[in-house]
């Protein structure tokens, strides 16, 4: 007799992904795929990929430990040296004092926000989190179980959070907090006032907060304030705050998997449990390139930034010349465009239709072979924009700015011809 899954029953690994939020995205890779193929030349503005090469001490680092030394092993937080290099990068930059023992290196941020969220929320739990934000922590929630409930950033403050509207998403469910400056994908850096109200919110609702500074030294106007420092030592060892970091956009890393977390020690011995049964521990050679990139020369650090602050006063010049000017973003290396059609001279947005930034993103591949992130892909708030990256090459990104406010010109292509914005950023939708 044939043995097979009993009907009715699912098929191995079919609850989890079937709970994961789609990726837009999907369709337009394969496009785009199909198009590279065909012999096509892209402009490929949708990842936040630096045009930078990795720095070439940190190469060095990474190759002289595979020379000689034997790749075992290591401690499932990090190697020690590495830690206290970090514990030392914190203190520098972020303007808080940890120890090692606060500190574990995990596979890029993208492992550290999945750690954080495995080691502290479930089933039946809420997590407030960022409209728009970063696409992944909704499918990072549903492989943890819990809800997201998004928070909408106004794009007339320069994409800031009112915390009126978190006040109003807070539940008894709710278990953690996220925030993210500077912000992707707006590039919005929070002001200390709006860190420090963040902070109150968070202790008054017994709330843990996960801060995603990840794109903590690409910061062009303004200070990157971590809530940390807002904190003292008792405050933070009590558990309320967990930080996430990466070496991907700092030093051009983005290949190389490497991040970290900050967390209270006692958290962290938790922590560690997850690191442990998922990944063992990273690469000897990668946690050398990470010592080499945080030891060495850190010019590469300035010069990377410099090249991103001038890509966005560029494209913030050309979007004002073609009428498209929105906000201005004062750190990481994006921009949110507005797609949506103009009366009267102004922008017009149909916000209750999610198709239209994916509809638009299509149309911009298959007609001028742009690639963009439709901005449905971050939450409701932004479904008449499209996310450009400022990592590209300068003339890549003036070249595809253009082509992007040129579409939007051609009236029967221009997307957002209907009523005004509804109100489809409600608790619980995305």
């Amino acid at each position: 007799m044939q043995l097979g899954i009993s009907e009715g029953r699912e098929e191995p690994g079919q609850r989890l992904w079937q709970r994961l939020p789609p990726n837009p995205l999907a369709e337009l890779r394969q496009v785009a795929e199909e198009q590279e193929r065909a012999g096509q030349a892209l402009l490929r503005l949708e990842i936040g990929e630096p045009s930078f090469r990795t720095p070439p001490h940190i190469i060095a680092a990474a190759l002289a430990s595979l020379q000689e030394e034997a790749q075992t092993y290591g401690p499932s937080c990090g190697w020690p040296w590495l830690r206290e290099l970090l514990a030392e990068k914190i203190r520098r930059v972020n303007g808080y004092e940890v120890s090692p023992a606060n500190i574990g290196v995990t596979v890029g941020g993208t492992g550290a926000v999945q750690l954080a969220l495995l080691a502290t929320v479930g089933e039946g739990d809420e997590v407030l989190l960022p409209n728009p934000g970063w696409p992944h922590y909704y499918r990072q929630l549903a492989i943890a179980g819990a809800r997201p409930v998004p928070y909408p950033l106004d794009p007339a403050s320069g994409w800031l959070p009112d915390l009126s509207e978190l006040e109003r998403r807070v539940s008894a469910r709710t278990r953690l907090l996220i925030v993210n400056s500077p912000g992707n994908p707006t590039g919005a850096v929070f002001p200390r006032e709006v860190v420090a109200a963040l902070l109150d919110f968070a202790r008054r609702h017994r709330l843990l907060l996960l801060s995603d500074e990840c794109y903590d030294e690409l910061v062009f106007e303004g200070e990157h304030v971590s809530p940390a420092t807002l904190l003292t030592p008792a405050e933070r060892e009590q558990g309320i705050f967990i930080g996430v970091y990466s070496f991907s956009k700092t030093y051009a890393m983005t290949g190389w998997r490497i991040g970290y977390l900050v967390a209270s020690q006692t958290l962290m011995r938790s922590l560690s449990q997850v690191l442990d049964a998922s990944y063992t521990s990273l690469p000897l050679a990668t946690q050398r390139a990470a010592a080499a990139a945080l030891s060495g020369p850190q010019d590469c650090v300035a010069q990377m930034r410099s090249a991103y602050r001038q890509r966005r006063d560029r494209a913030v010049a050309l979007l004002k010349r073609y009428g498209r000017y929105e906000y201005m973003p004062h750190g990481a290396f994006y921009i949110l465009v507005n797609i949506a059609s103009k009366r009267n001279g102004r922008q017009h947005s149909n916000g209750s239709d999610s198709a239209q930034s994916s509809a638009f993103a299509l149309e911009l591949l298959r007609r001028r072979n742009v690639l963009v992130v439709p901005g449905s892909l971050f939450g409701s708030r932004t479904v008449d924009h499209v996310r450009v990256s400022l990592g590209a090459e300068e003339e890549a990104i003036e070249q595809g700015l253009s082509t992007i406010c040129e579409l939007c010109e051609e009236e029967k292509h221009a997307p957002g011809v209907g009523e005004a914005r509804e109100h489809s950023e409600e608790l619980g939708q995305h």
